[in-house]
């Protein structure tokens, strides 16, 4: 019996145990995510495939409608900047909007033991259950905040096809939610976020975990604003349409400075200091506020030998933290690349066969926003501290 067409096959082996939800089917072919299909709707008696009358954005690859109009199950993909391959997940959500069952049926990559190991022991995937699209009650983990991150993103990609195709009501997120959630989108430096506390009108303080900056959301009468406060000082705030308001929002702007000031670390001090030693005869070390919100945590512009250059201190986040440094020249060339550490834990990389450090720092000199393709970055079963360097390096 398949669970999904509601009709008998003679060449399938079926064994059911004490419920129905955790039918075992084994077939010649491939049948795509039968048990997470009816474990992700409780009652359900059987699915009809309506994939094909769907408008699909591609991480949504499959949606069912349950027979009996108990709701629907979707299968999505999501990846990470940690694996190569996708994780699916599949959803099941009930008319209401809610969702009723949720599971990962499928994380090809080594790192997935990571995830495997944390999310699991955290109950993540249950933390969905219950909720609307708006997802409110539903957090990241730490260790695991690249593909918990990927996890939340495809769920709320996954509840948008049905809202978009009117087959569910949307779920109503407050103001402080809405803002909470551009910040990847307006800091996307800002490897995962942690709370800090709050003071006079900030209703939430969020500290980047790579160190890049905070992210506030700030209170000014009745309405509420997104403020983030990069490494080094400048500061763009953001109304809960995503618009760009920090032109009139200077006092908003003026106290979530004065916030990230009193609890920011000091990068330039290291940045200038690795100048010195990168670049023999370094001299007028002078600091950059560059208006970014990407993983540069410090900026410098000086002078050898009455040449203009540049140095960027990155602090993108590979298997672990990492600390990457760039010289540029004034006609926007890498003179020299260097990072406090490329490799952590080789013991964790199967098949590691070693890095030649110079060859691959030298790899980058001349490379400039042109030319660079992210090919000189990747390091041969070092997918992470690769992905951390091509970051860095855009």
């Amino acid at each position: 019996f398949d669970p999904v067409t509601g009709q008998t096959e003679a060449s399938q082996k079926v064994t059911f145990s004490d419920t129905f939800g955790k039918v075992m089917v084994e077939l010649g072919g491939e049948m795509p995510q039968l048990c997470a299909i009816t474990a992700a709707m409780p009652g359900g008696t059987g699915y009809e495939d309506i994939t094909a009358t769907l408008t699909l954005p591609a991480n949504v690859t499959e949606v069912y409608s349950e027979k009996s109009g108990l709701g629907y199950v979707l299968v999505a993909n999501a990846t990470t900047d940690y694996s190569s391959t996708p994780m699916v997940i599949v959803i099941g959500v009930s008319t209401d909007g809610k969702i009723a069952g949720i599971s990962i049926d499928s994380y090809g990559d080594a790192a997935g033991n990571n995830w495997n190991t944390k999310l699991p022991t955290a109950g993540y995937p249950e933390t969905f259950i219950g909720q609307d699209s708006a997802l409110a009650d539903v957090g990241l983990v730490a260790g695991v905040t690249y593909s918990s991150t990927a996890f939340k993103n495809a769920v709320s990609d996954a509840m948008s096809v049905l809202i978009e195709n009117d087959m569910i009501a949307a779920g109503v997120k407050s103001d402080l939610q809405i803002l909470s959630e551009l910040v990847p989108t307006v800091a996307p430096g800002f490897a995962g976020t942690e709370e800090v506390a709050v003071s006079g009108n900030i209703q939430l303080a969020l500290k980047a975990k790579n160190g890049v900056g905070f992210a506030y959301v700030i209170a000014d009468g009745d309405a509420s604003y997104l403020a983030v406060v990069n490494a080094m000082g400048a500061c763009k705030v953001y109304d809960v349409a995503g618009a760009d308001v920090t032109a009139a929002q200077e006092a908003v702007a003026s106290e979530a400075k004065a916030h990230a000031a009193a609890n920011q670390t000091d990068y330039l001090t290291a940045l200038t200091n690795k100048v010195g030693r990168m670049m023999t005869g370094a001299a007028d070390i002078t600091a950059l506020n560059l208006d970014i919100f990407n993983s540069i945590a410090a900026a410098v512009t000086f002078t050898v030998d009455d040449a203009t250059y540049y140095g960027f201190y990155s602090r993108s986040y590979g298997f672990h933290q990492m600390d990457v440094f760039f010289v540029i020249d004034e006609n926007g060339a890498i003179v020299k690349m260097d990072a406090t550490q490329f490799i952590f834990e080789k013991e964790y990389f199967f098949g590691f066969g070693g890095l030649d450090e110079g060859a691959y720092k030298n790899g980058f000199i001349g490379i400039t926003s042109d030319t660079f393709t992210g090919d000189e970055a990747i390091i041969a079963t070092a997918t992470m501290t690769s992905n951390a360097m091509k970051q860095s390096t855009t």
